[in-house]
C-alpha cells in the first residue's frame, strides 16, 4: 500500500500505460498524410486498453511499472508523549501529534526476469525517501520528542510473547546494553526516530547483554548495522535506498488482463506461512502499483500489501468526480478478526483475538507492532478510550482510492496506516511495573497522490481519442449497414422491373384470317416497333443508366 512515485519531469508525465496511445495521437496531429500512419485496428476501447496495458518487455506500461514516474507524497506523523511520568504511575497516555514530516518516496523494480510460458515477471523492489522541509510546515526533523525507546520496548514485549519466564534476564540485558535507563521513554530528535536511528551498543560482555545481542545479530532486518557490534534502530531508516528482501513475481496480464499485476510468488514461496490458515496466507491481489482497466463498481479492488503480509480489499463506496473525471471511490479497512469468520485466520492467538480494526504484525515483521487506521478510526472504541489526544475523522484518516474505471487509473488516493505497541504492567520489569493497559500509538503514515493537471489532460486526451475511435467504428458499421440496405433495395427493385419488362410474342389466332382474301393481303406483325413502351416504368429506374 505504501507504493509511491517520484516526479522527474512534469512535462513528460503520463498515466500508466498511456504513452504509446499518446504517441499515436501526436502522430495523427502532426502528420499531413494520414495514410502513412499506422492507426489502431478497428476495435473496442476496452480491447485497445487491454492490448496496451500489459507488463510485457518493450511496452510503455512495463517501463512505467518498473520506475513509476509520478510522485506520491509520503507523510509521517509522530506522537509525542506529554505525560511520561504519569504513565509510569498508571495514567493513560496523553498524546500530541507532531507532523506531517513530508518526504518524496519513489520506488523502482530491478532485475526483471520474464517467464512467457506462465506469463509472469519477477523483480526486486527498491524504495527511496527524500525529506522535503519546505513542505513540512516549518518542521525540520530536529524537534525533540518524548518517545518510547522502541528497541527496549520491543525486547521486553518479545520476551513476554516468547519466553515470559526469562523477563528478569531480559531486564538485566536492557540495563547492560542501554546503560541502566531510568525510563522506557527517551528524548530524541524526530529524524533520529524516523531515519537516522537510536544507538544500540552490543560490545557488552556480560551474559545477559551478550545473549540479547546474539539474538539481535541473528535478525538485523529491522536494524542499521553501523559497525562491529554497533547498531541503530529507527522506524524507516533500514528500508531507505535499499532493495527489499526477497524477489516478487507478478502476472503480466497477457493471458488474463483482469489479473494484471497480480502477486503469485514472494521470497520463492507461492503461499505464506505467516497466518493461521491458507485463505489468509494466499497471495491475492495486485502489487498495489498497477490495476487492470475496466475497473467498475461491480468488483472489489484487491491489493497485496507486503508490509502487512496480507491482502487489502477495497469496496465500492460511491461514484465521485475528480478533476473532471467520473470516478469510483473505494474504501479499505482492516476488518474484524474477532467476529468475521473468514478473517479469523489473521488472529495469532485464537483464544484472545484482537478487536475490530487491529492487526498483529509480529509474525509478519518480527516485531510486536499492531497496525490500525490512524487515530484508531474504525477500530474498536476500547482502543481509543485508553489514550487521550486522538480524534478520528473519516476524511482525514480513512483509506480511499478514486479510480477512473475505464482505464483503471487511480486519479486520487489516500493510503494511511498507524503503527502501535501494547503497554501493560510487567511486575518483574521495574520500568513498566505500574504501566496501564493501552494500545500505544507510535506513528502514522500517509501516501497521497493527486494526478497533476498535465497528467489529467493527457489522460483526458487519450480517453476522448479512444472514445472517438470507438464511435467511428460504430459510425462505419451503421453506415455500412445503411449503404448495404439501400443497395439491397435497389437490387430487389431492379429484379422486379426485369420481370415486368418481359414481352411475350403474340400470333394471330387460328382461323382469324379471311380465306377469301389473297394471302398477300394478310396483315403481318412488324419485326421492329420502335414506339412500343411498357405501360408504367418509374422514371428512377428508367434513368438508372
Amino acid at each position: 500500500m505504501y507504493e509511491s512515485m517520484y516526479v522527474r519531469d512534469s512535462q513528460n508525465e503520463c498515466p500508466v500505460g498511456r504513452n504509446l496511445l499518446l504517441d499515436k495521437v501526436r502522430k495523427i496531429h502532426q502528420s499531413r498524410n494520414c495514410e502513412t500512419i499506422k492507426l489502431w485496428p478497428v476495435d473496442s476501447r476496452r480491447e485497445i486498453c487491454n492490448q496496451e496495458l500489459t507488463l510485457v518487455e518493450g511496452t510503455d506500461m512495463r517501463d512505467l511499472w518498473k520506475k513509476l514516474p509520478f510522485h506520491y507524497v509520503f507523510k509521517v506523523y509522530l506522537f509525542n508523549i506529554t505525560n511520561a511520568e504519569g504513565i509510569e504511575n498508571g495514567e493513560k497516555p496523553h498524546l500530541q501529534q507532531v507532523g506531517p514530516y513530508v518526504f518524496y518516496e519513489w520506488k523502482e523494480k530491478l532485475n526483471p526476469v520474464d517467464d512467457e510460458e506462465v506469463d509472469t515477471v519477477e523483480v526486486s523492489y527498491k524504495t527511496t525517501w527524500y525529506f522535503q522541509p519546505s513542505e513540512s510546515n516549518g518542521l525540520t526533523g530536529n524537534e525533540e520528542l518524548i518517545y518510547p525507546h522502541l528497541a527496549i520496548l520491543s525486547t521486553i514485549l518479545v520476551t513476554m510473547i516468547e519466553k515470559p519466564q526469562m523477563i528478569s534476564v531480559a531486564a538485566k540485558a536492557v540495563d547492560s546494553i542501554y546503560k541502566k535507563p531510568t525510563s522506557i521513554f527517551m528524548k530524541a530528535k524526530a529524524m533520529d526516530i524516523m531515519f537516522n536511528g537510536i544507538p544500540i551498543d552490543c560490545t557488552v560482555k556480560d551474559f545477559a547483554g551478550s545473549a540479547l545481542c546474539a539474538i539481535l545479530k541473528s535478525d538485523t532486518r529491522n536494524l542499521h548495522v553501523v559497525g562491529e557490534d554497533m547498531y541503530k534502530f529507527s522506524l524507516f531508516g533500514n528500508q531507505n535506498d535499499t532493495i527489499k528482501e526477497g524477489r516478487i513475481k507478478v502476472t503480466r496480464g497477457v493471458k488474463d488482463p483482469k489479473k494484471l499485476g497480480y502477486v503469485v510468488e514472494y521470497k520463492n514461496e507461492t503461499i505464506q506461512t505467516v497466518w493461521n490458515g491458507d485463505e489468509c496466507n494466499a497471495f491475492e491481489g495486485t502489487d498495489s502499483t498497477v490495476f487492470h482497466p475496466g475497473l467498475y463498481k461491480d468488483e472489489n479492488v484487491i491489493a497485496f500489501i507486503f508490509d502487512l503480509c496480507r491482502k487489502m480489499v477495497g469496496h465500492f463506496s460511491k461514484p465521485t468526480k475528480v478533476a473532471g473525471f467520473k470516478t469510483n471511490q473505494y474504501l479499505f479497512d482492516l476488518g474484524d478478526q474477532s467476529t468475521v469468520p473468514e478473517e479469523k485466520c489473521y488472529c495469532l492467538n485464537p483464544d484472545n483475538c484482537l478487536k475490530a480494526g487491529a492487526l498483529d504484525l509480529y509474525t509478519c515483521k518480527g516485531t510486536p507492532i499492531i497496525a490500525t487506521l490512524p487515530h484508531f478510526y474504525l477500530a474498536d472504541p476500547s482502543y481509543l478510550e485508553n489514550v487521550t489526544g486522538l480524534h478520528p475523522v473519516k476524511e482525514d484518516h480513512e483509506i480511499r482510492l478514486e479510480f477512473e474505471p475505464f482505464t483503471g487509473t487511480p486519479i486520487s488516493s489516500r493510503q494511511r496506516m498507524q503503527f502501535n505497541m501494547f503497554i501493560f504492567p510487567i511486575p518483574k520489569f521495574k520500568l513498566m511495573k505500574n504501566f496501564p493497559y493501552a494500545l500505544l500509538p507510535l506513528v502514522w503514515i500517509e501516501d497521497n497522490v493527486d494526478l497533476s493537471p498535465d497528467v489529467i489532460k493527457q489522460v483526458m486526451l487519450v480517453f476522448h481519442v479512444l472514445t472517438g475511435v470507438s464511435c467511428f467504428k460504430w459510425i462505419l458499421l451503421l453506415g455500412g449497414l445503411a449503404v448495404g440496405g439501400a443497395a439491397g433495395g435497389l437490387e430487389f427493385k431492379r429484379r422486379q422491373l426485369e420481370k415486368k419488362l418481359e414481352i411475350t410474342p403474340v400470333a394471330p389466332a387460328p382461323g382469324s384470317t379471311d380465306s377469301s382474301k389473297n394471302s398477300a393481303d394478310v396483315k403481318k406483325w412488324p419485326v421492329n416497333i420502335s414506339t412500343l413502351q411498357p405501360a408504367a416504368v418509374p422514371a428512377s429506374i428508367d434513368d438508372r443508366n
